[in-house]
């Protein structure tokens, strides 16, 4: 955990959870916008009729998650919704590097979805990632992953007053 910067370890007491940086949490949205550019971009060529299936599927929980206001629920559907776009990549390094952050990832995620007046536009936003990869449009599937990642730094940044 101290290797993934989850915890502080201090001597003589222990360990206490790492307070959350604005370095930390560029540093760390940096590299997940990065990979889930790549995911698109390889889900576009590579996905199965069948990918799309169970990705619209995953939207759909998604949204009904949102609807309980119950934030491990829908950091969970976030997370299978996102876990479906990079398994479609059909990657085995990438999916294991998005494994390798998402610890990191998911203590981000779930401060962006505590905040139930983002609720509405996160499911806009999967949609146009969705329409995206759909069409096979890898610019549109991009540039909606971006602006996806972009939105939820920014609102992690004013909620925690980082900013």
């Amino acid at each position: 955990l101290e290797l993934e910067g989850l915890v502080t370890m201090v001597p003589r007491k222990g360990a206490r959870v790492a307070q959350i940086t604005q370095k930390n949490l560029k540093d760390v949205l940096e590299v997940r916008v990065a990979l889930d550019a790549l995911a698109v971009q390889l889900a576009c060529e590579r996905m199965t009729d069948e990918d799309i299936r169970k990705l619209e599927e995953a939207c759909a929980e998604f949204e009904r998650a949102t609807a309980t206001k119950d934030s491990t629920k829908i950091a969970q559907a976030d997370v299978a919704l996102h876990d479906c776009i990079v398994k479609a990549s059909g990657n085995d390094r990438l999916v294991q590097l998005v494994n390798n952050l998402s610890e990191q990832m998911y203590r981000y995620r779930l401060e962006y979805i505590k905040d139930d007046n983002y609720h509405g536009l996160l499911v806009e936003e999967h949609q146009m990632i969705l329409d995206g990869l759909k069409s096979r449009d890898k610019e549109k599937a991009v540039a909606a992953v971006t602006l996806h990642i972009h939105n939820q730094e920014k609102t992690i940044m004013k909620q925690l007053h980082l900013e």
